[in-house]
């Protein structure tokens, strides 16, 4: 009886390698090399925070839930880093039902945490915010740190969640309006996200 558990069980090895051969192949993870790329589209909800003076007191921003999207573009610099442009754009009313938009256009670094299949990007971005308020127009500094989530759906295709917190400051510098009027936007977007490698 033991000798045919013996060769039950070396019969069965084979059994168990080929198994392991097709855990490792369904465990594959992709790595990406200088030179790797990838495309992002996002949209989703713009949630306005506050507004901050320059000596620290908080504002409501009396603006109502908007809409945001945007369009990105990343080469990596290595597995875990990558280095691209971002251009996009949100919408939001006043009570008066005024329209608030503002167009940021940004430089973008990321640093991705993996746990196959899912990445978990980290990102700071900064550039300039085009903003209008009915017929008033400024050109503003931003700056927007984020993290992601994102399902490996295949070796191109992830899908995933953003949330990425917008700090945009408007300071004035002459005697008007005065520069005690300036305020510090911070504002939330939280938007859904289809990202190609290339």
């Amino acid at each position: 009886m033991l000798i045919i558990l013996y060769a039950l069980a070396f019969l069965s090895l084979p059994l168990c390698l080929f198994a392991q051969e097709d855990e490792e192949e369904d465990e594959y993870i992709p790595t990406y090399v200088l030179g790797d790329q990838m495309l992002m589209i996002n949209g989703g909800l713009f949630v306005p925070l506050f507004f901050q003076t320059l000596a620290g007191d908080l504002h409501s921003t009396r603006l109502s839930v908007g809409g945001v999207g945007s369009l990105q573009w990343s080469t990596h610099l290595n597995n875990n880093m990558t280095l691209g442009g971002e251009g996009g754009g949100m919408f939001a009313f006043t009570p008066n039902d005024n329209n608030l938009f503002m167009l940021p256009v940004t430089i973008r670094y990321s640093y991705i945490l993996r746990k196959y299949p899912f990445d978990f990007p980290l990102s700071i971005a900064g550039g300039v915010n085009f903003v209008r308020l009915n017929s008033v127009f400024r050109l503003l500094p931003i700056l927007k740190p984020g993290i992601s989530g994102y399902w490996n759906y295949n070796e191109a295709w992830a899908f995933g969640v953003n949330v990425v917190y917008w700090w945009t400051p408007d300071i004035y510098m002459g005697p008007t309006p005065p520069h005690s009027d300036s305020r510090i936007g911070n504002f939330l977007e939280f938007t859904l996200s289809a990202r190609y490698h290339f």
